[in-house]
């Protein structure tokens, strides 16, 4: 997603023809990518508390769901900065469908999906795909009008090319199907995975499953598989996410990779993943419109990274958790569920003693 603003913001207007290719064929997988990853780990931070029981159920909901809430109210905070500095100060923009706010309304809605069984989470998946495309197609004359219909447009689909919430939620519940199995591989023992993994294929069938929505997605209403957020588009990223995620598991199971090793540059992206995606948007400023397709958009790209990479470890080193967002929200999250178990049983312990 970072890359991807970049190419938005800095390339030159006769280049565009780089970030519309980039775009058709990429947005889609990091988009989809972005929310299935996110429902794959709501599942296994579930299953992982429901095994270990490290805190009271009740205390990992309400940690959970506290996260959600934080994720969405800054997201609305970012919404509001885009809309006054991008958007002319329409506060209607503030409602929009931007990563943040589909992020944190989808793990809202997830908690109570995350106690059915995969079967369910399919067909539920699979009913709010559908469902965004008959909305979508009964409520798209009514962009801009001021009446109920016109505020359902706007609640489900401002912008229609951003990460509208039907579609994406559909991503994160399947997505959370998937994290169930990778639950369980997780949890095998080492020497047994291999024997573990041939006898319960379904991380194996997976990638036949990715490879046939793939196709489908790119054969059903060609060339709708380009066009971001149509349900071709969307079926054709989680075509290549579940063959591309069943091939990693395959090199990682039969050690074609080394997984055992450090790979400290992925370490630093994911702990300070929240803090990236803020703090990239004050970059974007630097050359706007300014970079060819050629040449200058990679080596700024390049020299980003870089920078970025010895900034994450200098600031891992100072500064640790209190630089990283994630862990922030994270903490914060803990603490006032905490707060609000102790009060309940304070409160419960004071109403016995008083009868």
């Amino acid at each position: 997603m970072v890359y991807g603003h970049m190419l938005q913001f800095w390339i030159r207007p006769e280049d565009f023809w780089l970030k519309f290719w980039l775009y058709a064929f990429l947005a889609p997988i990091g988009a989809t990518g972005f929310l299935f990853i996110s429902g794959a780990s709501a599942t296994l931070a579930y299953r992982n508390n429901l095994q270990t029981q490290k805190v009271m159920m009740k205390t990992f909901r309400n940690t959970y769901l506290l996260r959600g809430l934080f994720i969405l109210i800054i997201g609305l905070f970012f919404n509001f900065g885009v809309a006054m500095v991008f958007g002319g100060g329409d506060l209607t923009d503030i409602w929009s469908w931007n990563a943040l706010q589909t992020i944190g309304v989808c793990l809202l809605l997830l908690w109570p999906v995350l106690k059915t069984s995969k079967i369910i989470r399919v067909i539920l998946g699979t009913i709010v795909f559908l469902l965004n495309h008959y909305l979508l197609t009964v409520l798209s004359p009514y962009i801009g009008q001021p009446d109920l219909l016109g505020f359902l447009y706007h609640l489900l689909f401002n912008p229609i090319d951003a990460y509208v919430i039907l579609n994406y939620y559909g991503v994160v519940v399947i997505g959370s199907v998937i994290g169930e199995y990778l639950f369980k591989l997780k949890n095998v023992d080492d020497l047994k995975k291999k024997e573990f993994f041939l006898s319960h294929r379904a991380i194996m069938y997976s990638f036949g499953i990715g490879i046939g929505i793939l196709i489908f997605a790119v054969l059903f209403q060609f060339p709708d598989f380009i066009t971001f957020n149509t349900i071709s588009s969307i079926l054709y990223a989680l075509g290549i996410i579940l063959a591309g995620l069943a091939v990693l598991i395959i090199m990682e199971v039969f050690e074609v990779i080394k997984t055992k090793k450090s790979y400290k540059f992925l370490y630093f992206y994911s702990y300070y993943s929240f803090t990236i995606f803020l703090g990239h948007n004050v970059f974007l400023l630097f050359f706007i419109g300014m970079l060819d397709a050629y040449f200058t958009i990679w080596l700024v790209v390049a020299m980003f990274n870089i920078i970025i990479l010895f900034l994450l470890r200098a600031m891992h080193n100072k500064l640790g958790w209190k630089v990283s967002v994630k862990a922030l929200v994270s903490m914060v999250s803990a603490f006032i569920a905490l707060k609000i178990e102790k009060k309940y049983y304070t409160e419960v312990e004071i109403a016995e003693q008083k009868s």
